[in-house]
């Protein structure tokens, strides 16, 4: 799939591309990934003084960067006791800041660099039943027990109604430090900052090996060189075989699906989400959605362990939208699309450095649109001297994921467990 599929870049419109790369090149650091990522890891390098080149199989954004829900959320994607209890009190703080951080990266990205990206604050985590409604609890307890003040908690149907007009909650946190974004305006803005600072990027660029000694170098598919010092591996579930061994293992595919309605009227967006929130609920296998600054509705919520598409999707996806809102039912629709995700076994971030010192982050699981530039900050560091965050997160236990014939079949297995939880309200 191109970028060309996600709404986001018919509001772009007809962008220059960066040309392909058309000779041999030399550098300091070497990224492979145009996604925010790569884009945040370069222009944080640049910015320090180190000759960077980035290259990008397709076009910036073509992978989750420009086809995501454009949630910005707060610190790790899974409950933090999975980190903290892997790591001393000291490094479990520096985990602690590290992720809590990225949001105000990213705010402070779209200040310093003036990124028109929609940027709106205002997030419902939503909970279905009482038992995802008390492990909003625990998590608002633990959260505001290490300094965190942006939640409010909703357990009335007056309270929840301020924000959302749905049947379909119990109750919710409301969170004012997180919020949503246009991804591709934000990820371009990003590329725009990082070559006036000096960084070299190759779009249509697809990089076919990589070898690390007697010296670093990679090969482009027609043939080019590149000679690095560092290799910085940023393509997350986009880069394929170049992936390494240990990063190859850690990492499963999901395809994401989502969809877009035409504009709403404003009565309708007042009756939807009369604040303007994004809102994600509490299943494992759950539903997210905003109305975005064109007042669209943007409903995500139909993931693919398989990575294949089953039945209908755009039944599917009306079917989730409708349960939630039902007067949405029959609404016109601009588009839909569909992207992979990168998930771990814990789903956290999954650092790491080869023995041959390449440099890699992968596996947001579908919390990266704010923590993927907060990740090149923590490569970049590294890289710079500053190792302290990136080696703690490179402590954390990543299992492999089941290999060979039996490797689908046991994520899609698993995936039917939670999804049956949830149905269970468990």
């Amino acid at each position: 799939m191109t970028v060309l599929d996600s709404i986001y870049a018919d509001e772009i419109g007809t962008r220059n591309v960066n040309p392909r790369l058309d000779t041999d090149l030399t550098c300091d650091i070497a990224i492979i990934g145009g996604g925010l990522t790569g884009i945040s890891t370069a222009l944080t390098l640049a910015e320090r003084g180190y000759d960077v080149a980035l290259f990008e199989a397709q076009e910036l954004g073509t992978g989750g960067s420009g086809r995501n829900g454009g949630h910005v959320c707060q610190g790790w994607p899974n409950d933090f006791h999975h980190i903290s209890r892997q790591l001393s009190s000291s490094d479990a703080d520096l985990a602690w800041n590290a992720g809590m951080g990225a949001v105000d990266l990213l705010k402070r990205n779209v200040a310093k660099y003036k990124i028109d990206c929609d940027l709106r604050f205002g997030y419902l985590h939503a909970a279905l039943h009482k038992g995802q409604m008390r492990d909003l609890d625990i998590m608002q307890n633990e959260w505001e027990a290490r300094g965190y003040n942006h939640f409010t908690r909703l357990d009335s149907p007056a309270s929840l109604a301020k924000h959302i007009g749905s049947n379909a909650y119990v109750g919710a946190l409301h969170d004012s430090g997180c919020g949503h974004i246009q991804p591709l305006k934000y990820l371009l803005g990003l590329a725009i900052a990082a070559q006036a600072a000096g960084v070299r990027i190759f779009e249509n660029t697809p990089i076919t090996s990589i070898v690390t000694k007697p010296e670093k170098s990679l090969t482009t598919d027609d043939g080019k060189t590149i000679l690095p010092n560092i290799i910085v591996l940023c393509g997350n579930a986009y880069l394929g075989d170049l992936a390494p061994s240990p990063m190859r293992h850690r990492l499963a595919h999901v395809t994401s699906s989502i969809l877009a309605t035409k504009p709403l009227s404003d009565n309708m967006i007042k009756a939807l989400l009369p604040t303007g929130v994004a809102v994600a609920d509490c299943n494992a296998a759950l539903n997210y959605y905003r109305i975005d600054a064109n007042g669209r509705m943007i409903f995500g919520g139909r993931a693919s362990y398989t990575n294949v598409q089953i039945g209908n999707l755009e039944h599917d996806l009306r079917r989730r939208m409708e349960a939630v809102f039902p007067m949405l039912s029959g609404v016109d629709l601009d588009r839909i699309w569909s992207g992979k995700i990168g998930i771990t076994v814990n789903r956290i971030p999954h650092f790491g450095r080869t023995n041959d010192d390449v440099y890699f982050v992968q596996g947001f699981s579908g919390h990266g649109v704010a923590l993927t530039g907060q990740a090149g900050h923590i490569i970049a560091d590294a890289i710079s001297g500053n190792g302290a965050v990136f080696d703690v997160m490179t402590q954390l236990r990543h299992l492999p994921f089941p290999g060979g014939i039996l490797r689908t079949p046991a994520l899609a297995l698993g995936m039917a467990w939670y999804k049956l939880r949830d149905r269970l309200k468990l």
